[in-house]
């Protein structure tokens, strides 16, 4: 590889002689079309500034002096000169504090215009999972793109089902965390049509880099067509969709395409729904069932109970139910789903198929009810098992099966099973009981205890305001967690409860 000298010889002789803008222009902010934009730029130019320009005083004063001052002869002995001047040592301490103080006043000020919500903005709920991003419009649409009208403000009300993820569109200068259990809230305005890309910028795991979603701004006009589009899943182009097509489209929409392909490809999160209506599936107790219609059902509305062999139990949230319901109350779109399912399989048949699509002449055989195993409530007092059930659910609304399995299976943090009244391993090598003064101290207070083979740092200390204080009266809600986790361990004792045996306070 030869280095063309004519071209190194013409960029030096651009830097010495200061012509710069092309070498700066690579060290600013990329282009953004969002309002707020100017105010970022600006700051960030003005503190560019000040850094290059300082930087340049000093390291030429630097050179100057070294050569001005050096010394002339071996054995010269140095001039000490003035130890102390005060004009001059005030002059660099109060220009500097002068220029912080302007980036401080201007940096609070952009912040706290980007941090408050313009009142009659338009809203948008955003649910983001491992790895996909889903969006929900105030008329009960949902989509896997994120439409925003041009030139008026939206606020984002963000929250995560799993982990942790960064809700980043670079194009709008927006990056905001969205935090397990809390709703975060930004809002954007756009200031024209434009295509773009939102990218999760957290690392969440192995799909990480592919958690991306379509950013869409559109005319005012045009976006209130869009979404009214999105909101009727059951019609594209004003044309009825099958009962198949309709899945696939929440197949996309709700997700559900990051953790199961359609191409049967292994190694996937979850187990590929290419062949598998209808087929037969190997559970982790050895035993084989038919993904039949109450199978599949099953496995998307009751994930949590169903133990697939090769696929660990506890990552896909307990959320899905909720989302198919509220998009359609009668159960129709959970028969989408299905429907789509069967669509891709070669094993299909009347007994895997919803309801509606079986041939009304071909006698059906009643398919086998699937019964989610209870949670384990012998040795509970009678009045805390209302308790178990509610904290349960808690559990599923927190997201905090996204990170502690209820199988013993080996997830983010320690798994649940088993653990109430357990013996646990600090990384100090003390070994503590966990009874209900330890279950509380980690929920609310999860930095202070350090388990062994856990990653400190990775739960959020929000929980406490969550479950606790004024606005919790009695702390029913930890106690009802606490309850829950007591019911999912065989070492559950009178200690690990929460105090009062479950009876109304």
């Amino acid at each position: 590889m030869s280095f063309n000298f004519a071209t190194g010889a013409t960029n030096i002789i651009q830097m010495a002689t200061l012509k710069l803008p092309g070498v700066l222009a690579a060290w600013g902010l990329p282009h953004s079309d969002a309002v707020t934009s100017p105010d970022v730029q600006f700051l960030w130019d003005f503190i560019l500034g000040v850094a290059v320009f300082f930087t340049v005083l000093i390291v030429v004063l630097m050179v100057y002096f070294s050569i001005r001052y050096h010394a002339k002869t071996k054995n010269q002995v140095g001039d000490h000169g003035h130890l102390h001047n005060t004009p001059l040592e005030l002059t660099w301490s109060i220009i500097p504090l002068i220029l912080l103080m302007i980036m401080f006043v201007l940096g609070f000020k952009y912040y706290l215009n980007m941090d408050t919500v313009p009142s009659g903005a338009y809203k948008i709920d955003v649910q983001a999972k491992q790895w996909s991003w889903t969006f929900v419009y105030p008329n009960g649409g949902i989509s896997d793109k994120l439409y925003l009208p041009a030139g008026r403000p939206v606020r984002l009300d963000m929250t995560s089902s799993d982990v942790l993820h960064g809700f980043w569109i670079p194009r709008l200068s927006i990056q905001k965390d969205v935090v397990p259990g809390r709703v975060m809230t930004v809002w954007i305005e756009a200031k024209k049509p434009a295509r773009m890309w939102l990218q999760c910028a957290e690392y969440c795991g192995s799909g990480h880099s592919e958690m991306r979603a379509r950013v869409i701004v559109e005319p005012y006009a045009q976006f209130k067509k869009s979404v009214h589009a999105i909101a009727d899943i059951w019609k594209q182009n004003g044309k009825p969709l099958s009962l198949a097509e309709v899945g696939r489209k929440l197949h996309v929409t709700l997700g559900c395409i990051a953790c199961h392909n359609m191409t049967g490809a292994p190694g996937g999160v979850g187990p590929t729904w290419k062949n598998l209506a209808g087929s037969k599936v190997h559970d982790t107790n050895g035993q084989v069932v038919v993904a039949d219609y109450a199978y599949l059902k099953n496995a998307i509305v009751h994930p949590g109970h169903l133990k697939v062999k090769g696929y660990p139990r506890g990552i896909m949230p307990n959320t899905f139910a909720a989302q198919l319901k509220k998009i359609s109350p009668n159960g129709r779109a959970l028969d989408a789903l299905i429907a789509y399912i069967n669509s891709k399989s070669k094993y299909a048949n009347q007994q895997s198929l919803p309801p509606e699509l079986r041939k009304s002449s071909t006698p059906v055989q009643p398919p086998v009810k699937l019964n989610s195993p209870p949670a384990k409530t012998s040795g509970l007092p009678a009045a805390a098992l209302p308790l178990v059930a509610k904290g349960k659910l808690l559990v599923q609304t927190f997201g905090c099966t996204g990170c502690h399995s209820t199988t013993g299976a080996t997830g983010v943090g320690p798994t649940w099973k088993n653990l109430a009244g357990s013996k646990v391993t600090l990384t100090n090598g003390k070994v503590v009981t966990a009874d209900y003064k330890y279950l509380s101290e980690m929920i609310l207070h999860p930095g202070t205890l350090l388990v062994k083979g856990a990653t400190a740092g990775v739960m959020p200390g929000t929980f406490g305001a969550m479950l606790s204080g004024p606005k919790h009266p009695h702390e029913k809600k930890l106690e009802a967690i606490i309850w829950y986790l007591n019911s999912l361990s065989d070492h559950a004792n009178k200690a690990s409860w929460p105090p009062g045996g479950g009876a109304k306070k």
